[in-house]
């Protein structure tokens, strides 16, 4: 079976609120200052808006809603490894933000399983936009129509010039499990490194995709620097299935980050979808607050660094 098909074939509250970074409304997010910024608006799953200095760069698209928001296998269900499971619609159980697509500049993809670029966002966006993609899976995004293209292999970074600053992009090895049998099944993906830069203001954020904290991920990691925000997916997806863990759970993030000198943790890829097995609030509930920020914001919420 084709690797980068497996998945897709027939295969309360919170306490501790000084934990919780100050989220705002993504429309006032920038007023009042000339100071750089970065400006993160969560929209659920592993969908970002990540704006800088008239920039804006998206993660991961999932667009869909309802009870059939993407098609895909179901890492969560009891099957047979040798012969894959059974793909199915999968449901939201949140309402989706919104977006303006004439406001993005780049999409950047970890991977292409249906729950990181479902259906409804591979029909919605323009063949002709810009994308960073994983270079493993660069022919099958061309498959679909998407024309305009840069892919990027484990260590290979791209620069971008804005009118006061430039971003660079740099891929990180992404382990979608310990397991290297499971890994080698679900494709290689990627983990980025984003740097934005502005005179000698400078924020470094680790988007870590579907991965692990692998001794690979955390050399290419090490080998770059000490980031100011990682951006982790979580959810402890496959747990009850065959798969085993294929997404962190609050445990690993809290690994993770201790590994990474404690950086501010701004949590993805968890609540919006039934597919997310953990609760966000096991990460709060497990957290050092004397060590660990957790930058916690509602799907439509934006955070500001500045």
């Amino acid at each position: 079976m084709n690797r980068r098909d497996f998945m897709r074939s027939g295969l309360g509250g919170i306490a501790a609120a000084a934990t919780i970074a100050h989220s705002v409304n993504a429309a006032n997010a920038t007023a009042g200052t000339d100071t750089p910024a970065l400006e993160i608006s969560w929209l659920g799953a592993a969908t970002m808006l990540i704006a800088f200095d008239g920039f804006t760069i998206l993660t991961d698209p999932i667009f869909g809603e309802g009870k059939e928001t993407y098609f895909m296998a179901d890492p969560n269900a009891m099957f047979d490894l040798k012969t894959g499971p059974t793909a199915r619609y999968h449901a939201r159980t949140t309402v989706f933000p919104g977006i303006d697509l004439s406001s993005i500049d780049l999409m950047m993809l970890s991977h292409l399983h249906e729950d990181h670029f479902d259906q409804k966002a591979e029909a919605t966006l323009p063949k002709t936009l810009p994308t960073i993609v994983p270079s493993a899976d660069a022919a099958k995004l061309a498959s679909k129509g998407f024309s305009n293209q840069t892919p990027l292999d484990w260590g290979d970074s791209k620069s971008i010039t804005t009118p006061n600053g430039k971003i660079t992009l740099t891929a990180i090895p992404a382990h979608h499990s310990v397991n290297p049998q499971v890994n080698a099944m679900l494709g290689k993906g990627n983990g980025y490194w984003l740097r934005f830069e502005s005179g000698n203001w400078q924020k470094d954020v680790y988007w870590t995709g579907d991965t692990f904290a692998t001794d690979t991920v955390m050399n290419a990691v090490r080998n770059i620097g000490r980031p100011d925000i990682v951006i982790p997916h979580m959810g402890a997806v496959g747990t009850t299935g065959p798969l085993g863990l294929i997404s962190m759970g609050a445990e690993q993030v809290l690994d993770l980050s201790a590994k990474l000198d404690h950086p501010n943790i701004l949590p993805i890829h968890h609540s919006t979808l039934p597919l997310y097995l953990e609760p966000v609030s096991r990460l709060i509930e497990q957290a050092d607050f004397a060590r660990n920020r957790i930058d916690l914001i509602a799907e439509g919420s934006t955070i500001r660094y500045s």
